[in-house]
């Protein structure tokens, strides 16, 4: 998912809670970025809003309600991403998963069966790890598909790129758009297979 639309998602959720919009502050639009940049799935975001929504307590007469913010989450999101995912739900290491995964014909192939056997070592070192691994593995994919489709990839990221905001620090704008052109390969490209989004 592009940053734009994980930030929208996250608005649309938050806006459902008393006393919000339907638009971020500049201060939660930056956290919710970072988060993106790290790969913090939107399904734990909304979760953990949804709990902070139930924990509220109810309005008394006359009060005016303050409108929740992300930063009311940030420690429990930080804490979620820091328990990283080492085995799947039947018990099978991700690695596991994601080497089935690398034996399809796919650019790169050599690259991601590597980050596939180091992917449990990987997370249990934190998210970004991984996904530093992962994009330099895509780098070297793209060295071996022709230069048209390395180009309609390009013009595919530019489409769904949103400009950096003022707010937000260069290192975690270029993760993101690292985030993004992972994911823009992988619906274009086939590359990296699917499973290795997480």
């Amino acid at each position: 998912m592009d940053p734009r639309s994980y930030i929208e998602s996250i608005a649309r959720e938050l806006s459902r809670a008393p006393g919000r919009g339907l638009v971020l502050s500049p201060a939660d639009a930056q956290l919710a970025l970072r988060w993106h940049a790290r790969g913090v799935a939107l399904a734990e975001v909304v979760a953990e809003l949804r709990r902070a929504v139930q924990r509220t307590p109810p309005l008394l007469r006359g009060a005016i309600r303050v409108g929740l913010s992300l930063q009311v989450i940030e420690k429990a999101i930080a804490a979620r991403s820091a328990r990283a995912p080492a085995a799947k739900a039947d018990g099978t290491s991700l690695s596991a998963g994601l080497v089935s995964a690398a034996r399809s014909p796919v650019a790169g192939r050599e690259g991601w069966h590597a980050l596939a056997q180091r992917s449990d070592e990987l997370l249990a070192r934190g998210p970004q790890a991984y996904w530093s691994e992962a994009f330099a593995a895509l780098l070297l994919a793209l060295r071996e598909l022709p230069r048209e489709r390395v180009r309609e990839l390009g013009r595919a990221l530019r489409a769904r790129m949103a400009p950096r905001p003022p707010t937000m620090g260069r290192a975690a704008y270029r993760k993101s758009l690292q985030l993004q052109l992972l994911t823009t390969a992988s619906e274009r490209l086939g590359v990296p297979p699917r499973e290795f989004l997480l």
